[in-house]
């Protein structure tokens, strides 16, 4: 038998149930993705913060190792951060970066790394009231540089490969490749 003839009415009604059960399907999937990538989000963001705490703690310990450091030979085999004593001398070593004024420092002992850029007193003093917390950076730089140059090897001065060519008056070029 045929089924009886619906009423437009009753297909618009049930188009609209079929409408509205899709658009609540719809809506719990998102639901569920939006509270997927929430948890996944928080997972991210808490492995960052515990990274971020491992790298700090990393830094403080390298730095308690660079404070206990005296940069000077000799110590005993229990503590070689502690050299010192008579004919000692430091083994911080000095290299010129390619621009020739900035001095790399380093300590092979604890790891120690210093840029240091020897400053004219005039730079100095605007360096002091711009930024003190800079300043003394500074001072801790040319106070290790003083006692690698005083107390350390002759001939500590490295100077890598530049690339800053100048004529016989001065002028910087870059020379042909052969």
């Amino acid at each position: 038998m045929p089924e009886k003839e619906k009423s437009l009415e009753q297909i618009q009604r049930e188009i609209a149930e079929v409408d509205l059960q899709t658009k609540q399907l719809q809506l719990a999937e998102a639901k569920d993705r939006n509270a997927k990538f929430m948890q996944a989000e928080e997972t991210r963001r808490r492995g960052n913060r515990q990274r971020q705490a491992e790298l700090e703690q990393g830094r403080r310990a390298a730095q308690a190792l660079i404070d206990d450091c005296r940069h000077k030979s000799g110590g005993s085999p229990s503590n070689v951060l502690r050299g010192g004593g008579i004919g000692s001398f430091s083994i911080i070593s000095r290299s010129l970066m390619p621009d020739g004024v900035t001095v790399f420092l380093q300590c092979p002992r604890c790891r120690m790394k210093m840029y240091f850029r020897p400053l004219t007193p005039p730079e100095q003093k605007k360096l002091m009231k711009g930024d003190p917390e800079k300043f003394e950076r500074w001072k801790e730089g040319k106070r290790l540089f003083d006692l690698s140059k005083d107390q350390g090897l002759e001939h500590a001065d490295l100077r890598g490969p530049t690339f800053f060519f100048q004529t016989a008056e001065g002028v910087p070029f870059i020379p042909e490749m052969v």
